[in-house]
């Protein structure tokens, strides 16, 4: 199996000096998008292809797309100016119209299936942008109760919690928040990894105790551990490279 698809990364001019609020605020708009996006690609991967870059400072140099081994680059049309002019909600459209400028010529010209780009597209407006996946749910051993881990995104943070459905009725928890780290957040692993430890107590349970995180309906309470120990808060990094 080759390597995953790992992210869309862009790379606009900004008038701001790295490390100021500006800048960052900028970075979190586009890769808050670029992550909604992939998501809502539901898993495809470009064939022979892990990275796409957008890189609109070559916009009037390239003349061509590139590829080196399995990274893609492309350089349609950005403005600062006419990106900067608008509010909170025109950015996010601006650089999701920026991203399906970059996908959609990639598509025809490699081969791609189009229509993942067009869906995806299309779903992040009909969410109205706000990040929010809801994993299948699972069914308790007793086959009286469901559960699904839900995770839920703003710009710089992560929440993950989870959702009960008992004869109806749901209990939904939060079990943390973390540090938003996009494409690379560790909790799209660890949603791999969301079970019913008994009927009574639902979540994540990665490696023997290593990380878990989970929620007991008859003490309703959340409980953490890492590396074994109870925990108030879970510091991913010491686990994830990116967190």
């Amino acid at each position: 199996m080759g390597a995953r698809f790992s992210d869309i990364t862009l790379y606009t001019e900004t008038p701001h000096h790295t490390g100021t609020p500006e800048h960052r605020e900028d970075r979190y708009i586009q890769n808050y998008i670029s992550d909604l996006y992939m998501q809502k690609m539901h898993g495809y991967k470009p064939p022979k292809t892990t990275r796409i870059t957008i890189q609109p400072a070559y916009h009037e140099i390239w003349n061509r797309t590139w590829k080196t081994g399995s990274i893609v680059a492309i350089a349609p049309y950005f403005s600062y100016p006419e990106y900067a002019a608008l509010d909170k909600k025109g950015k996010y459209r601006y650089i999701l119209d920026l991203i399906q400028r970059a996908t959609i010529p990639l598509s025809e010209e490699y081969g791609w299936d189009k229509s993942v780009f067009e869906t995806a597209y299309k779903e992040v407006l009909e969410a109205d942008f706000r990040f929010r996946i809801e994993y299948p749910p699972k069914q308790s051993r007793d086959r009286k109760k469901t559960a699904s881990l839900i995770v839920e995104k703003t710009e710089t943070t992560t929440s993950v919690s989870i959702c009960i459905n008992i004869d109806g009725e749901k209990i939904e928890r939060k079990l943390f928040e973390k540090p938003n780290t996009f494409w690379y957040d560790c909790v799209y692993f660890l949603s791999g990894f969301s079970k019913w430890l008994n009927t009574d107590k639902f979540g994540i349970f990665f490696r023997n105790g290593m990380i878990e995180c989970w929620y007991s309906i008859e003490e309703d309470k959340v409980s953490l551990f890492a590396s074994g120990k109870a925990v108030q808060e879970i510091q991913f990094r010491n686990y994830f490279t990116f967190g």
